[in-house]
């Protein structure tokens, strides 16, 4: 079963139960009013029938009292099934019905001092409701007022009147249940439709094809799920792109050292055969021993990357004093500065505060970002490590900047560079440098620390890299 025919179905299910219980809720309402409405006529006809009665009864006029019992009989027949008056040599009785079936009454015919109502089965069969009421002139009896109404009929006529309601109900009911249906199955496909596009979409992409879009145009859930849904899309082709950048950046930062290792073994081999000079030797061992660092220092990063992914990443945490991590790091830079005609230098102030943190990490986060700034800074340009109060976050803070005066970063690349496998392709730089995880690395370390990482730049007028650390823990 389908969603869009469980929908419906559970909508229709539900719909019919509201459409039984309110249609009850209608008839028996309206049985109420009707029986209501009927008894209070009823009570109304003995009122008149009552008072005027009564004032016949105090002006002796016995005719009229008995043209108003035959009236009352006559005018609400069959309502009224008999009405009488009995008085001490006075007995006046009238019955809807001929003398031999209204005679079944005349045992309810008799004088009585207290008024009382009662509901009887009569001779015939006939449900009667009995009102019996004495008549008194101050301390004086007049006589006592009987009248009998049909329970019956007048049951009957609600029962005429609900069976009315209840086909009308019935045929409200029907018509709203028929459309209500219509109206379940059209909600359950406007609902189901942008459902099954986004498991199609799924699919697509469980079998690879990364172009799978969903079309959906709507403000409610469903379009942001949708929407969400595609920028998923987005996010998994870039990541897709970036993996595949990696690998290539893998295959290049082990091939290259690993081809230079084997070369250089091979020429060291073949310089002890042949004698080669103690500067060509030592020079080889030199290449061999930078692409050994190489390969050391990428597969520390991949397995640091590996740590924080599984959160077994340690922090040891102690007191970090940024200005002589600044000083060393500058300090061992500076032959590669000299070697690439690169300006490299630190402006600190007098005294800076220790932060609280990891003493290895902190300089590991410092490398990466000289590293990185190295790695995109042309011949001739300058990079400049500071330390300072933060002037952001204030006094609680250690500021960091990691400046250069190279090519720059675009807005996207300043936005993205910190994502795991994110590569800079800008300018004379079309191929990729590095794996795109030295800087990810940063992010996630200074995450650790409490802090907060960002880069500031201009397509060709440089990039600061600048993050803040606490002082105290």
């Amino acid at each position: 079963m389908n969603l869009r025919l469980k929908f419906t179905l559970s909508v229709s299910i539900l719909l019919l139960l509201v459409i039984f219980f309110v249609s009850y809720a209608i008839f028996s309402a309206q049985k109420k009013f009707l029986t209501l409405q009927f008894e209070e006529d009823r009570d109304r006809s003995f009122r008149v029938f009552f008072y005027s009665c009564e004032e016949a009864l105090k002006a002796h006029d016995y005719e009229r009292i008995a043209s108003i019992v035959d009236s009352t009989v006559s005018i609400h027949r069959p309502a009224v099934v008999y009405a009488a008056f009995v008085a001490p040599g006075k007995n006046i009785f009238t019955s809807r019905d001929d003398k031999n079936i209204g005679s079944a009454f005349i045992p309810r015919i008799r004088s009585t001092y207290y008024q009382k109502t009662e509901l009887y089965e009569s001779l015939t069969g006939e449900y009667v409701f009995e009102y019996v009421t004495p008549v008194f002139s101050g301390d004086d009896y007049l006589g006592t007022l009987v009248i009998g109404f049909s329970q019956t009929y007048m049951d009957s006529l609600i029962q005429q009147g609900t069976s009315l309601i209840y086909e009308q109900i019935k045929t409200v009911a029907f018509m709203a249940l028929i459309f209500g249906i219509l109206g379940a199955n059209f909600m359950a496909w406007q609902l189901s439709r942008p459902i099954r596009l986004l498991a199609r979409a799924a699919k697509k992409i469980g079998e690879g094809d990364m172009n799978a879009n969903v079309d959906v145009k709507r403000s409610d859930e469903l379009g942001v799920l949708a929407k969400t849904f595609n920028e998923m899309i987005t996010k998994v082709k870039e990541t897709d792109e970036l993996k595949d950048g990696f690998v290539s950046s893998v295959s290049h930062e082990l091939r290259s050292p690993l081809a230079a290792i084997d070369g250089y073994c091979d020429l060291l081999i073949e310089g002890v055969e042949k004698n080669y000079s103690p500067e060509q030797q030592l020079k080889g061992l030199k290449i061999v021993k930078d692409a050994t660092i190489r390969l050391t220092n990428f597969i520390n990063n991949i397995l640091d990357l590996a740590k924080m992914k599984a959160g077994k990443f340690e922090i040891k945490a102690g007191p970090v004093f940024v200005d002589e991590i600044i000083r060393e790091i500058t300090l061992l830079f500076e032959s590669l500065a000299v070697a690439q005609n690169k300006k490299l230098s630190f402006q600190l102030p007098q005294s800076l505060p220790p932060i609280y943190g990891d003493n290895e990490k902190i300089k590991q986060v410092i490398t990466n970002l000289v590293s990185n700034a190295f790695k995109f800074t042309k011949e001739g340009d300058g990079i400049t490590l500071s330390g300072m109060i933060s002037p952001s976050y204030g006094n609680d803070f250690v500021e960091i900047w990691v400046s250069d005066t190279g090519i720059g970063l675009s807005k996207q690349d300043t936005e993205k560079v910190f994502e795991k496998f994110y590569q800079v392709k800008e300018g004379e730089f079309k191929k990729p440098k590095g794996t795109g995880l030295g800087l990810s690395i940063v992010y996630e370390i200074i995450r650790m620390h409490n802090g907060r990482v960002w880069a500031e730049s201009e397509l060709g007028a440089g990039t600061t890299f600048k993050f803040v650390l606490p002082i105290r823990s």
